[in-house]
C-alpha cells in the first residue's frame, strides 16, 4: 500500500498549485467567516460552489487555524484527503483478499491511479477532487466491512450518502453504493434481528438524511432546487461528441487503455473464480465500485466533459481501479502476465507519459472549445512554478486587475455606488470609466468579468462581481443555451443586464458598451415575474417566512429560463403585449 501512496503524494507535492477556480470558494469562505453567509456577492444568496462539503470543511479548518493562509490550508487538506483515500482503498482490498486467504495483497489498481500525472494536478488544486478520492475510498472500505462484520450498515450509509455534497454528479455513485448496501443487509444471516424489509429502509433513510437536510437548506437559503452552478453549466444537457473527445484526451496521453485492459483481465479472473465457488457477496463487492465508476463516466461523457484536462474523469478512474488487486498466493499462471504488464506500464507512465496540450486556436475567444492544462497555463501567466497564493497570482493579468478593483472600490466616496463595464477582458481594467449606480446591495463598485476566481478574491467584498459566464450570476444562470461552446462556459451574458439592474437611468451610456435599447429591454424584463420575484427572494432579509416561501417557490425559480438577449427575454418574461410596449 505504501508504494502507490508515496508515489501519489510525491507527485501531488511536485505538482502543487492552487487552481484559479478555487479562489471562488475562497471568496465565499471569507464572506462566510466575516458573517455575510456562504455567498459570493454580499447581500445576494447565490450558491456558487458545487462542493459544499469540501468548502465548509475548508472553512472550518481555516477558522481553527487562521494563522495559515487559506491557500496553503487547501493544499495541506488536499494532501491529507488524498492519503486518506488511498489508505482506505488499500484497506478495503486487503479485507477482500482476506475473504479467501490470499495472503499479502498488491493494490495494483491504486498503483495505476498513483502514476498518472493528471491525478497529481488535482490533489492540491484547492478543488474538491482529493475529497472525492477520500469519500470513494472510505465508502468502499465501509461497504466491505459491513459485508464481513454483518453490522454497522446505518453509519456506513450516512457516509455513502455524502457523495452529492462533494460533487453533484456523485449522487449517481452514491445510489450504486446504497444499492449494494441494501443487497448486503437484505441477505440471509444478517445478525441484528430486524426484518429483511426494515433493514434496507433504514439504510436508505440513513443515506438520505444529510443530503435531504442540506437540500432543504439550499431551497430555503438560495431559493433553488439545484446549485446555481448546475444551471450555469447546463448540467442536464447532452454533448456526446465533445464528451468522447474529453475522454480520449485523458486516455491517450497515458495510454490508459493498456493498464485498464490488463486490469479488466485481473478482475474477470477473480469474479469468475469467486462466482464459481458461490461467493456472490464477494462478486458484489468487487463489482460495486466498477459500476459506480462506469455510471459516473457515462454521465461526464454525456454532458460534454470539462475544459480542464482529466478533472471530471478522475472520480470514475479512481472508482474503476479501486477493486483491482491480486494476492501473492493467487499470483500464478496466466495472471502473472497482466500484473507484470501493469507494473511495466506504471514505470513508463511515472517517468515519461505526460499530457502536452496542443497550441490553442489562433483566434482564441471566451467560448472557444478546447481542453487546457490549467496548471501549465497559470504557471505561464504567473511566472511561478507553483502558483499557490494570491501573491503568486498577483503577477498575472487577472491578479493585477483584482488589486486595481479593490483600490477603485476604496476610492468611491462613502454612500456612493459605481458600476464599471469591461468591454475588453484582455486589457487592463480602467476604473475611471465607471458610471453612477444605485442598488440596495451593499457594494461600492459593480463590474462585469469573464473570470471571477482570483479577481473576485483580490477585489474584496465591496466589489460586486457580475459573472459573465453565470456561475455567480442569478440572471445569467437561467438563460438558455443557443449553441455549444466551451464546456462550462456556454451561458455568456452581456453587461446590459448589469447596467439595467444597477445603473442609474440616464447615466448608463458607456463607450463600446451595450445600446440604450438593450439596457431598456433588460430593465423592463427585470421588473417581470418570475425573475423579479426570484431576485427579491435572494436579496431580501432571510426571515422564517421568507425561508418557507423560498422552499415553496424553489422549483419554479429553478425551471425559469429565458434568452440572454434582453430584447427576446422581455417578451418571454413580460408577455408579448408588455414586452413590446
Amino acid at each position: 500500500m505504501l508504494v502507490p501512496l508515496v508515489i501519489v503524494l510525491v507527485g501531488a507535492w511536485t505538482y502543487r498549485w492552487v487552481d484559479e477556480d478555487a479562489f471562488i470558494n475562497f471568496r465565499v469562505i471569507h464572506n462566510l467567516l466575516a458573517g455575510h453567509g456562504p455567498v459570493f456577492n454580499v447581500g445576494e444568496r447565490v450558491e456558487v460552489d458545487s462542493d459544499p462539503l469540501w468548502m465548509f470543511t475548508l472553512a472550518l479548518v481555516h477558522a481553527v487555524t487562521p494563522w495559515v493562509s487559506l491557500e496553503w490550508t487547501s493544499v495541506v487538506l488536499g494532501l491529507m484527503c488524498t492519503a486518506g483515500g488511498f489508505l482506505a482503498g488499500g484497506a478495503a482490498v486487503a479485507r477482500l483478499g482476506a475473504r479467501h486467504d490470499e495472503g499479502t495483497v498488491l493494490p495494483i489498481g491504486l498503483l495505476i491511479v498513483s502514476v498518472v500525472a493528471g491525478v497529481w494536478e488535482f490533489m492540491t488544486s484547492g478543488l474538491e477532487m482529493s475529497m472525492v478520492f477520500l469519500w470513494l475510498g472510505c465508502t468502499y472500505l465501509l461497504l466491505v466491512r459491513v459485508a464481513s462484520r454483518r453490522r454497522g450498515a446505518a453509519p456506513a450509509a450516512v457516509v455513502v450518502g455524502l457523495g452529492t455534497l462533494i460533487r453533484p454528479e456523485l449522487a449517481l455513485a452514491s445510489a450504486v453504493f446504497v444499492g449494494a448496501l441494501v443487497v448486503v443487509v437484505a441477505s440471509p444471516g444478517w445478525g441484528d434481528g430486524s426484518g429483511r424489509v426494515r433493514r434496507p429502509i433504514g439504510v436508505v433513510a440513513s443515506a438520505l438524511a444529510l443530503p435531504v437536510a442540506y437540500q432543504l437548506f439550499r431551497m430555503a437559503y438560495y431559493a433553488l432546487v439545484v446549485p446555481s452552478t448546475a444551471l450555469a453549466k447546463a448540467a442536464g444537457s447532452s454533448w456526446w461528441s465533445q464528451g468522447s473527445t474529453y475522454l480520449w484526451n485523458f486516455v491517450a496521453p497515458y495510454t490508459l487503455w493498456l493498464p485498464l485492459g490488463l486490469a479488466a483481465v485481473v478482475v474477470i479472473v477473480r469474479v469468475s473464480r469467486w462466482w464459481g465457488i458461490g461467493d456472490r457477496t464477494g462478486v458484489l463487492l468487487v463489482g460495486t465500485p466498477i459500476v459506480a465508476g462506469l455510471v459516473d463516466l457515462v454521465y461526464v461523457v454525456e454532458v460534454g466533459g470539462d475544459y480542464m484536462h482529466a478533472r471530471l474523469l478522475l472520480p470514475a478512474f479512481f472508482a474503476l481501479c479501486l477493486p483491482v488487486f491480486v494476492g501473492v498466493r493467487s499470483l500464478r499462471g496466466a495472471l502473472v502476465v497482466p500484473v507484470a504488464g501493469i507494473a511495466v506500464w506504471s514505470v513508463v507512465c511515472l517517468g515519461w507519459l505526460r499530457f502536452v496540450p496542443p497550441p490553442p486556436p489562433l483566434h482564441l475567444g471566451l467560448q472557444t472549445v478546447f481542453i487546457s492544462n490549467e496548471r501549465n497555463s497559470w504557471i505561464t501567466a504567473t511566472g511561478s512554478p507553483h502558483p499557490v497564493t494570491a501573491a503568486d497570482y498577483r503577477r498575472a493579468l487577472s491578479g493585477r486587475a483584482g488589486a486595481v478593483l479593490a483600490r477603485a472600490a476604496r476610492a468611491v466616496p462613502a454612500g456612493d455606488q459605481r458600476v464599471l463595464v469591461v468591454t475588453n477582458p484582455f486589457a487592463p481594467v480602467e476604473p475611471a470609466a465607471s458610471v453612477p449606480a444605485r442598488s440596495p446591495l451593499p457594494f461600492t463598485l459593480a463590474v462585469n468579468l469573464p473570470a471571477i476566481g482570483v479577481i473576485g478574491y483580490l477585489a474584496g467584498p465591496d466589489v460586486y462581481v457580475y459573472d459573465e459566464f453565470s456561475l455567480a450570476n442569478p440572471i445569467g444562470s437561467h438563460t438558455t443555451v443557443t449553441h455549444h461552446a466551451r464546456p462550462g462556459h456556454e451561458k455568456l451574458i452581456g453587461p446590459s443586464w448589469m447596467l439595467a439592474r444597477f445603473g442609474v437611468p440616464g447615466s448608463t451610456a458607456v463607450s463600446g458598451g451595450p445600446s440604450a435599447a438593450s439596457i431598456a429591454s433588460a430593465r423592463k424584463a427585470l421588473s417581470c415575474d418570475p425573475l423579479h420575484a426570484y431576485l427579491s427572494a435572494i436579496t431580501a432579509p432571510l426571515t422564517f417566512s421568507r425561508a418557507m416561501a423560498d422552499i415553496g417557490d424553489s422549483l419554479g425559480f429553478t425551471t425559469m429560463h429565458f434568452s440572454a438577449d434582453p430584447a427576446v427575454a422581455v417578451v418571454q418574461l413580460c408577455g408579448p403585449t408588455r414586452g413590446r410596449a
